[in-house]
Formats: C-alpha cells, sequence, structure tokens
C-alpha cells in the first residue's frame, strides 16, 4: 500500500512550508529508471541559463557555450591526443578540441581552427548549441549528454522522483568527460551496483533482511571487473577520484571511467580525473575490448543511494554537513568540486527531496516545497527549508533515518501521475511552473 499526504508546517516568520510525504510498504518496491530522452531538455537548459543562472551570478559568470551533438553528424576531430589519450566518447572528442581551440578576442568568440569554426557553426545552425554571457571575460565550453528527460512523460508507476545528483554546471564539468546531465553516486538494487559510490559522501542502505542504516561506502572498497578481470585497489590496482584528487601520478596506464563506461585509455598517467567518474590506474598497459565495466562488493544490501546530506541518523537529526561538499567560503576544505550546496546549512532555504525510513523501516519519501524563482509571495507559496529545517520536519513526520535526494529545480513527486505541489523553477514572463530535465528517477511500484 501507498499513502500520501500534504504538511503544512509555519516558521516563525509566518512564511509556510509544505511537504508532501508518501509511505511505502517496503523498500522492495523502490526502482531506479531513466525518463526517456527528450530533445527539448537541451533548449530547457538553455533557458535555465539564460534565464535564471546568469541574471543571478553575471557578475561572476563569463561567456557560457552550451552544446550538444545531433546522432547524425559526423566528427571532424582525432579521437586521440596527447593530453587525453584514446577517447571512445563523442562529446568528449568535440568538447576537448573546443576548448583547445575556441577562445575570446575583444569579447568575441574566435577560433584557432577553421575546422572548429566550422563545425561550431553548423551546430549552432541545427539549434545544437547556444551562447549565453555574463559580466567576466572568460569561455566556459559546457558540453550537455543526451540522458535528460521529463518526469512528467513517465506514466508508469505509482510514484516517481527525482533521485540522483546530476552533473549541472561549469565546476561540475571540468574534465571533457563530464557533461550536463550525467548522474553519479552509489546506485544499488538486489546486490547489484548500477553505479559506483562516489565522493566519500553518505547513502541509505537497506541490508536485504530489511534493515536500514546510513554510511559512507567507498570506491576503494568494491572490485572494478574490465574484460572479466577483477581490479581491486591497493591490490592490483589504484583508484583515483574527486575530492581527493584532481589527477593521476606519472607513469603507468589509465582507464578513465565514467558510470559504468570506459571513455577512454591514456599512457603515461598525469589525467585529468572526471568528476563523475574515476580512473583505474596500473603499472602496466593492458588491451581494453568492452567498455563496460561491472563492479561488486556491496551484495548484501538489497537497495542503496547516495547522494546529499544525512537528515536524520538513528532518530538524530543531522546539524551539519557530514559528507564533503564545496563552498565558495572554505574552497581549500574540498578542492574539487562538484555539487555547491547551499552556503549556509541553517539559514538557506531550497525545495528539498529526503528519502529514508521509519523505525520500523518503511520507507517515507518527503518533499519540500520550494519558493517559486519568479514570482514568490510569502505566506502564499512555500518559501523552501534549510537543511537544518528539513531535518527537523523528517523527523516530525517520522524519520528515523534519511538522506537528501537532488532538491532544487528538480525536486517534485509525481503521485499517480500528479504533482501535489508547485516546481521552484518558473517562466519569468508569467510565473508559470517549468520543469526541469533530468537523468535519473527513482519509483516506488
Amino acid at each position: 500500500m501507498i499513502e500520501s499526504a500534504v504538511h503544512t508546517f509555519t516558521y516563525e516568520n509566518g512564511e509556510i512550508q509544505k511537504v508532501q510525504c508518501v509511505k511505502a510498504d517496503s523498500f522492495e518496491q523502490l526502482d531506479f529508471f531513466s525518463p526517456r530522452y527528450d530533445e527539448t531538455s537541451f533548449l530547457r537548459l538553455y533557458h535555465l541559463y539564460r534565464d535564471y543562472i546568469i541574471r543571478k551570478y553575471e557578475r561572476l559568470l563569463g561567456t557560457v557555450v552550451l552544446f550538444h551533438l545531433p546522432s547524425d553528424i559526423k566528427i571532424p576531430f582525432p579521437d586521440e591526443d596527447e593530453t587525453h589519450g584514446k577517447i571512445f566518447d563523442p562529446l568528449a572528442i568535440v568538447t576537448a578540441d573546443f576548448r583547445k581551440n575556441i577562445f575570446l578576442a575583444k569579447g568575441e568568440i574566435a577560433f584557432r581552427s577553421r575546422t572548429s569554426e566550422d563545425f561550431y557553426r553548423l551546430l549552432k545552425g541545427r539549434g545544437a548549441l547556444h551562447t549565453v554571457r555574463g559580466k567576466r571575460n572568460y569561455l566556459s565550453i559546457l558540453p550537455v549528454s543526451h540522458r535528460t528527460g521529463f518526469l512528467s512523460a513517465e506514466n508508469k508507476n505509482a510514484v516517481a522522483v527525482n533521485g540522483s545528483f546530476f552533473l549541472m554546471d561549469m565546476l561540475d564539468c571540468m574534465s571533457i568527460f563530464d557533461h550536463v546531465g550525467i548522474p553519479f553516486g552509489l546506485k544499488l538494487k538486489d546486490g547489484i551496483i548500477l553505479s559506483p559510490p562516489l565522493f566519500n559522501r553518505e547513502a541509505l542502505l537497506v541490508a536485504k533482511d530489511g534493515s536500514v542504516k546510513i554510511e559512507k561506502p567507498s570506491l576503494e572498497n568494491i572490485t572494478v571487473e574490465i574484460d572479466g578481470i577483477s581490479y581491486r585497489h591497493g591490490e592490483n590496482a589504484l583508484f583515483y577520484a574527486r575530492p581527493r584528487y584532481r589527477k593521476t601520478p606519472s607513469g603507468g596506464f589509465d582507464i578513465i571511467v565514467v558510470e559504468n563506461r570506459i571513455v577512454s585509455i591514456r599512457k603515461g598517467g598525469n589525467s585529468i580525473i572526471p568528476t563523475a567518474g574515476f580512473i583505474v590506474h596500473l603499472k602496466k598497459e593492458i588491451e581494453v575490448r568492452d567498455h563496460e565495466v561491472h563492479y561488486s562488493g556491496l551484495e548484501e544490501y538489497g537497495f542503496g543511494i547516495q547522494v546529499g546530506n544525512s537528515a536524520i541518523v538513528e532518530g538524530r537529526k543531522t546539524k551539519k554537513f557530514l559528507s564533503p561538499f564545496f563552498s565558495f567560503f572554505t574552497p581549500s576544505q574540498i578542492i574539487f568540486p562538484p555539487s555547491i550546496y547551499p552556503l549556509n546549512y541553517r539559514r538557506d532555504r531550497a525545495p528539498r527531496i529526503v528519502l529514508g525510513a521509519n523505525r520500523e523501516a518503511r520507507p517515507i519519501l518527503l518533499w519540500f516545497e520550494g519558493a517559486g524563482k519568479f514570482g514568490y509571495e510569502a505566506g502564499k507559496e512555500s518559501c523552501g527549508a534549510s537543511l537544518a529545517e528539513a531535518a527537523a520536519i523528517a523527523e516530525k513526520l517520522g524519520l528515523y533515518n534519511g538522506v537528501h535526494l537532488d532538491g532544487g529545480g528538480s525536486a517534485q513527486i509525481l503521485y499517480e501521475q500528479k504533482r501535489l505541489l508547485k516546481l521552484s523553477d518558473r517562466d519569468p514572463a508569467d510565473f508559470s511552473q517549468v520543469e526541469r530535465a533530468i537523468p535519473s528517477a527513482l519509483c516506488i511500484r
């Protein structure tokens, strides 16, 4: 049985917070899925940058070029170079060339290569490339994957909710293999690791006996299988990932992995580590035949997800960041992002999604409605919750263990194909709701 109810809380200053609470019987009902790719998601992303991100951070941002690759387009650039080795991902090939051959000259786009210029203009002519401009004099090339679709287009499940974090902005996309729309963090179902743990962050783990706990699973404790050969950190390989490392050491052979795919191989080390992936570093070169990677090591769990900070652990509200996140105020603490969390744990409000369980290990899903980005009226719509406020409300609604999923403009729950609360992304023209495309979601069957 699945239950859903909307609760309204009032803060001391009179602002309100609406929270949808969904309860299921067992974590066996939860599963992962990806919304079908929608071509309009690229245009929606461009509008998000144009209408909101650039408006809000205009004085911090420079010129941003967003592009994706139509499926029928022929790429004119080589798939191998000294910096990145042999590249297997077409979008990374184009990103490598654009970042090398496109620059700003007196504030305008300029080119070092005629081939790069021709391909840039081809993408622009087909509507596959857009530019937005901030006040700063620097250029960001932002590749966009074909991974995102709209949750509202899915109608097969009783409940659907956005799930994992995904690469979204310039700081996320540090290497050529980092593309907007790539999800990251542990996803596990029936003992099978669908994507690996990253960033030493907390995860909600459900054992096969139904018990629930919150721990920090490590990439260093799992097995990575490539071409039928198992690799373990510290035994026959070294695994390098952010935020601890930016590059691999000199020498050896690097296998660059994003999610469960090998995207590049490189001799000699010194490879930039992808934000949404990691690198298997070997002493000697090997031949790589199959680009698919398999993981093992968490077979005792029936479900697991790793996204944001915990909200409540064993009945105790989380009062600070227990997982590493980048902050502009303390950049030396976390050298290499992604996913910049709100700067103040107790004060900064936003839409939130929390997934957890009560004392009886019954799944509970919470959507904290957030303030509209345009046209917000205090007392009529929710103002959003800080992480501390979300933890306090989660406790009131019965959570005993819980972690944050992806919040912000992505936050929504579809219950019986209906949205009971409002999205925070809005059209600046009429303040109507705008759904954000996402690559990864959870459903309750």
